[in-house]
């Protein structure tokens, strides 16, 4: 059955991950999630931010997976800029991030690119 996320679950996670200092590296710019971060935090803050990624992209889909806009809407009243749509060149693809301080948390779907 599923469960739906709560919005205090969200706060909650977010806060978390809120006060992570940003690693010594080129990573000016990237999400908390992103490699050239996630890569170099402690084993508590990425557990700290695998939480995150998963309570807020639980959050804005709907259980089809489908962008849940009411989600999205109570997140940017709570305070945390989210996007989360369609991306532009794969109608199967959903791209979109949630910002917490000053840091992004990327919650699209993985890229069927080679590149990535």
């Amino acid at each position: 059955m599923f469960e739906p996320v709560s919005i205090q679950e969200v706060r909650q996670a977010l806060k978390a991950v809120e006060d992570i200092e940003r690693p010594d590296a080129d990573n000016e710019g990237d999400p908390l999630n992103s490699p050239l971060v996630y890569d170099y935090l402690s084993p508590e803050d990425q557990n700290k931010v695998d939480r995150a990624v998963e309570v807020v992209s639980g959050y804005v889909r709907d259980p089809s997976g489908e962008p849940n806009n009411r989600s999205i809407t109570t997140l940017n009243k709570n305070g945390f800029r989210t996007n989360f749509n369609q991306d532009q060149y794969d109608p199967y693809r959903y791209v979109g991030s949630v910002s917490v301080g000053e840091w992004d948390i990327d919650v699209s779907d993985p890229s069927s690119d080679e590149e990535d």
